[in-house]
């Protein structure tokens, strides 16, 4: 999984990284569904993943809930379910006292640096729960920050030449 951000988002966030400390990682929520066994279904699974974060300063601590979901199917045509699992984590960041981060460097921070540092947390908690249905956890991929690539330029157009009739 990759998330991908702009220049301008990760040099937000980057005064915000250098003014705060992760301070707790707290599981909010959790739901698993076992839709279906392993063995009546066609492998191999693939692995659907969303995932979605909400923000908010409480005095000098930012709270950023992350949420996700995963979800695995087999590997036929209808696309038959095997499993899902929501699971959403509270991030705390205690931010120096005097340092107030505007919104656009709290919304950049809450869509990368904290959906990275809850990334092994979701991981264990998927791998544990799958592992309590009797399933072969699925190996959730590691998570890469990297920048968006910048939109190429049009080219511009080029006038076509026309022949010139001699005279």
């Amino acid at each position: 999984m990759i998330i991908s951000q702009e220049h301008k988002e990760i040099e937000a966030a980057r005064e915000l990284t250098s003014k705060s400390e992760l301070k707790r990682v707290r599981l909010r929520r959790c739901y698993a569904n076992l839709q279906g066994e392993e063995d009546q279904l066609q492998a191999p699974f693939g692995l659907a993943q969303t995932h979605s974060t909400t923000a908010s300063m409480i005095s000098n601590v930012l709270r950023v809930e992350v949420n996700f979901n995963f979800q695995a199917f087999d590997a036929s045509e209808a696309k038959a379910a095997l499993f899902s699992v929501e699971c959403s984590f509270d991030v705390d960041y205690e931010v120096e006292a005097r340092y107030a981060p505007n919104q656009e460097a709290i919304n950049a921070f809450k869509d990368g640096n904290a959906v990275y540092n809850c990334w092994p947390y979701a991981r264990e908690c998927v791998q544990n729960i799958t592992s309590r249905m009797a399933l072969r956890p699925p190996p959730l991929p590691l998570l890469r920050m990297a920048p968006k690539p910048k939109p190429k330029a049009a080219k511009p157009v080029e006038a076509e030449s026309m022949p010139v009739a001699k005279s």
